[in-house]
């Protein structure tokens, strides 16, 4: 049986550190566990992650890229809090340190480039304006490199990067197009009905096998039975339910298609909540990241992944 091996990665801002550390340490424990992934599908910060991935990157590389870059995108000017009112009337943050970013670890490389090196993406965001007759309406954008008219050769993987990653509320949209977690924040199930597309994939059933990551779920609940609450209490916990509820949904269709031979994810609680800016806590997302036991997930990628 030919297996056709599928990366994926969730999106949650900062977090995204969680996740380098346990590729990394996965990665030190099967050196090889990298070398054959036939497609990278993230989300997000996930989907930075997956192009660098793609891209040449190593996992210690992507820890650095937070380490070096989180501090500075995750950071407001006076002239920007004014101007955007604290965040009430405009992004929490400006875009340019993010794109500085994502320039600096993918280059000009485009969509084609990766194809040509036989390494192919899936990276999810979503369209603002199709702007197709004979309306105008939104939908979700799953950019790819795989043959065929729906695929995304020419894009930059630079602006694949920003595309995936305009969360609302915390950057401004870039070119139309907002976060992908919009659309999915897992990005697993895109991935599997990519890899099944007669037309771009190709793959049977029972040849795939899934490794899946999330960037650690953050221990908060709402407390009580009944909320008869309106736009201004829904405001703030609106966007972490809808990432992590769709993420839930997705582990759940995902393990049940796949069975536990073909479809293995690492989503542990963090000890402590931590917000998908929250800069201050890249040091214990490191010691949170090195305290899993990724024994299981070792476990599993060496008995039915590689």
């Amino acid at each position: 049986m030919s297996k056709f091996r599928i990366l994926c990665l969730d999106g949650g801002g900062i977090r995204g550190l969680y996740t380098a550390v346990l590729l990394d340490r996965i990665q030190t424990a099967v050196p090889t566990f990298l070398d054959d992934i036939h497609l990278y599908a993230g989300t997000s910060t996930g989907g930075i992650l997956a192009l660098g991935l793609a891209a040449g990157r190593t996992p210690a590389e992507g820890v650095a890229l937070y380490q070096q870059w989180g501090p500075r995108i995750f950071s407001r000017s006076l002239v920007w809090r004014l101007r955007t009112l604290w965040g009430l009337i405009g992004a929490k943050y400006d875009n340019q340190m993010l794109h500085e970013a994502v320039t600096s670890e993918l280059g000009d490389l485009t969509m084609a480039d990766l194809a040509q090196r036989g390494k192919h993406v899936l990276i999810s965001s979503f369209d603002l304006d199709v702007g197709q007759s004979p309306y105008h309406c939104w939908r979700p954008k799953f950019f790819h490199n795989f043959p065929g008219p729906t695929g995304d050769p020419d894009e930059k993987l630079a602006d694949v990067a920003m595309y995936t990653s305009a969360a609302p509320t915390y950057f401004p949209s870039y070119k139309g197009y907002v976060d992908g977690g919009v659309a999915a924040n897992s990005p697993t199930m895109a991935a599997l009905a990519q890899a099944l597309d007669p037309g771009t994939g190709g793959q049977q059933l029972g040849d795939i096998r899934l490794l899946s990551f999330s960037t650690g779920l953050s221990p908060q609940a709402i407390e009580g039975e009944r909320h008869n609450w309106g736009l201004l209490q829904w405001a703030s916990p609106a966007i972490p339910i809808m990432l992590e509820g769709s993420m839930d949904a997705q582990n759940y269709e995902s393990k049940r298609i796949l069975g536990a031979q073909q479809y293995h994810r690492l989503n542990k609680v963090l000890p402590q909540p931590v917000e998908l800016d929250d800069v201050s806590s890249m040091d214990r997302l490191i010691q949170y990241a090195n305290a899993v036991d990724i024994g299981p997930t070792v476990a599993w990628v060496e008995q039915f992944f590689l």
